[in-house]
């Protein structure tokens, strides 16, 4: 069968079945790859994370942003731009950048230099007033510690530790913390979307280009149930806990005509399966977003009812075939001993018939030791076989054959 941080690598590589793991990708490439503008909302919804933003020299209009990797978030923030003004004392100043009137503080005890070396804050205002007095803005770079979280979108503060005068006319730039309160999505485009940060506006066009470093997105291939689905947030959750981030439509395996497999090709049809009493399989490749739960935005992701083709539904051993039968795997919620049922947690219930087969390699042998064992507070999980008697919801089962495990 792609680390929301969804997102970064566009290549193609096959899946690898595994659990709801981080899979081997092997060394990180030191390239970025081109994200959509979803795809960044995504990523800053799903953790913090350090954005290079360079703008169209005098606008608030970004050219290139791009997330770093998570390490480099304890790095310096900065800001580097074009200076329109300067006013300074013995103790402290304010520089006016040509980014939206951008105003950067300093204290005298704060590093100043230009090409030649170390100034003073004296010298240091000295010169940037000069070369205004000769109607030349010079390029100033701006640092300042990282804070604990990132900054509120509409705090303007920005206290430089660390100011040098570049030797050039550099282009405006911006290296800040940034999460989902910076990020701003546009219903009605133009823009595509706004970064919120110091107090500004960023525009992001379609002309803006967006991307993502490769380290921040380690590879992961995970599958497993799906326990549910947001089909307007475009997430699934499994069973373990791993949340799958759909950002794109185009994501979607489908095996095409005449496969035995029955793919579903939109969330919509997960959320409906689901509804129907169904069990889903997911397996995605993506780019890790988060670690806690496991996060991944998908760059390839396949889901399938379970019992519904493939190899092992060709035949089974109650002589049903694939004809109306389905699969079932899930934890149990409670078990009914004298109607002969247990339903699961998705509220599927399932009826035990005279016909059932119980798996003797299963922990539990009968349904009165499900229900002893659900009272100590055993977690028990059922797999097996059925046929469809009510769609529901709740759907009704008939179990055909069905085993009972206990998790450790």
């Amino acid at each position: 069968m792609r680390s929301l941080q969804v997102i970064a690598s566009l290549l193609a590589i096959p899946v690898i079945a595994c659990s709801d793991t981080l899979g081997p990708s092997g060394d990180p490439i030191a390239l970025s790859h081109d994200i959509s503008v979803d795809q960044l909302g995504q990523a800053l919804d799903t953790a913090p994370g350090r954005v290079e933003i360079k703008l169209e020299r005098g606008t608030l209009v970004a050219r290139e942003v791009e997330i770093k990797t998570a390490d480099e978030m304890s790095d310096e923030e900065s800001v580097r731009g074009a200076v329109t003004a300067v006013s300074a004392s013995d103790a402290s100043g304010t520089l006016t950048f040509d980014i939206g009137g951008l105003e950067i503080t300093f204290a005298s005890s704060a590093r100043f230099r230009d090409g030649d070396g170390d100034l003073t804050i004296t010298e240091f205002a000295a010169s940037i007033q000069a070369a205004l007095d000769g109607g030349f803005q010079p390029s100033v770079r701006a640092k300042r510690p990282a804070p604990a979280e990132p900054q509120a979108p509409d705090v303007a503060t920005f206290e430089a530790t660390d100011l040098r005068i570049q030797d050039g006319l550099e282009s405006p730039k911006l290296e800040l913390n940034v999460d989902a309160d910076n990020y701003e999505a546009n219903g009605a485009p133009p823009p595509e979307a706004w970064l919120r940060v110091l107090g500004l506006a960023i525009e992001i066009r379609s002309s803006t280009e967006i991307k993502a470093d490769d380290d921040r997105n380690d590879e992961a291939e995970v599958r497993g149930i799906v326990a549910s689905v947001d089909v307007d947030g475009r997430s699934v959750t499994l069973e373990s806990g791993t949340v799958i981030l759909v950002p794109e439509q185009g994501a979607f395996e489908d095996e095409g005509e005449g496969d035995d497999d029955e793919h579903l090709v939109s969330l919509a049809a997960v959320a409906q399966a689901l509804a129907d009493g169904l069990t889903v399989k997911a397996e995605a490749e993506g780019a890790v977003q988060s670690t806690d739960p496991l996060t991944i935005a998908a760059r390839e992701v396949e889901f399938e009812i379970a019992g519904q083709g493939g190899e092992d539904d060709d035949e089974d051993d109650d002589g049903q075939g694939q004809n109306g039968v389905i699969e079932f795997e899930r934890q149990v919620q409670s078990a009914d001993v004298a109607a002969g049922t247990f339903v699961l947690t998705n509220g599927t219930v399932v009826q035990l018939t005279d016909s059932t087969v119980i798996e003797i390699e299963g922990d539990l042998m009968t349904l009165q030791a499900v229900a002893d064992a659900l009272a100590t507070g055993a977690i028990v999980r059922a797999e097996g076989r059925a046929t469809v008697e009510s769609s529901g919801p709740p759907a009704t089962l008939l179990a055909l054959k069905v085993k009972w495990e206990v998790d450790d």
